[in-house]
């Protein structure tokens, strides 16, 4: 699959009301960070946001067509018959385990997905368990993709938690492109999420990357501590915006020894969402899809999910 990757730092835009009700505490005003809106090439004719540079991009992701072994560290290039279950998506397919910095997943590969297989990797389990045999918000979706081919994962944000997992090391970093169908939002809600247990949403603890006030957040459950990205400001100015119909490259670094959390997003740190003394945590599960805790539904798309012991650059 193909995408026109960019990065956009516009003009502040400055909105004097705060933007509703927060589940967190809010911290001390820090008024700093001007408005970063990252727009791209829409994959349609939706609005792309605001774009002054970009590039043509290449493959990212795997292309396993069966599911891989989930060993962690660097593995070999290996399989496994995908089973029914996963996602309650049928039989199992899509994943890769191939290692090695040659290998399509990165270094030290953990796990990895193009999702342009017939059916979720079975690696991939939906939670909260309870809904997984009769869940049907998640699925893949072959007429939306990065590129001019392929397929993509779907997520219908229509409750508190529709959310893939799969089991990952304590420290681990990874890459996936999402794309949404509504501009970022005031209400607070995860993209995706780093754990300590077993999935349950509510169990252990979990470090979640997502959007509040406007903006791309890093939030912590166990106290609902929260990094905005705009430096800290509770209002809908400033920070990273993430606008409709248009494909970001997420990054992500989870150090749970180290205490530390680290966030790109098409190649750029987001310094503001960088965490030194979140920990430390024995994490266990990463999952991706949508957790809403106060606002509006929404329905996101994923793509070319990497997983690795080092860092999986977006494509150039």
């Amino acid at each position: 699959m193909r995408a026109f990757l960019h990065v956009v730092a516009s003009g502040a835009l400055l909105f004097p009301l705060a933007c509703g009700s927060s589940d967190e505490t809010p911290p001390s005003s820090n008024p700093q960070g001007g408005t970063t809106s990252l727009g791209g090439t829409a994959a349609n004719a939706g609005t792309a946001g605001q774009v002054s540079q970009g590039g043509a991009g290449s493959p990212a992701g795997g292309q396993g067509t069966t599911a891989g072994s989930m060993t962690g560290g660097t593995a070999s290039a290996g399989t496994s018959a995908g089973g029914t279950g996963g996602a309650a998506a049928g039989s199992g397919g899509g994943g890769t385990n191939t290692g090695g910095a040659g290998g399509p997943c990165g270094a030290g590969s953990i796990f990895c997905t193009d999702f342009n297989a017939a059916a979720i990797p079975a690696e991939l389990l939906y939670y909260p368990e309870y809904e997984r045999a009769t869940q049907k918000t998640i699925t893949l979706d072959s007429t939306v993709a990065r590129g001019a081919s392929g397929g993509s994962l779907k997520v219908v944000g229509s409750g508190f938690s529709q959310m893939l997992g799969v089991a990952v090391p304590s420290k681990f970093w990874g890459r996936v492109y999402l794309r949404s169908a509504t501009d970022i939002q005031m209400g607070h809600n995860t993209y995706v999420a780093a754990g300590t247990e077993t999935g349950d949403p509510n169990a252990g603890e979990y470090v979640r990357i997502g959007e509040h006030q406007c903006q791309l957040e890093l939030n912590r459950k166990s106290d609902d501590k929260e990094l905005l990205s705009n430096g800290g400001m509770y209002m809908c100015s400033g920070g990273i915006k993430l606008v409709k119909d248009t494909w970001y490259c997420l990054e992500f670094s989870y150090d749970g020894p180290g205490k530390e959390v680290r966030v790109f997003v098409d190649n750029m740190e987001v310094t503001a969402l960088h965490a030194t003394d979140w920990g430390p945590y024995d994490y266990k599960i990463f999952k991706l899809g949508f957790e809403k805790y106060h606002g509006m539904e929404k329905t996101l798309w994923y793509d070319d999910l990497a997983l690795a012991a080092e860092r999986v650059p977006c494509s150039p």
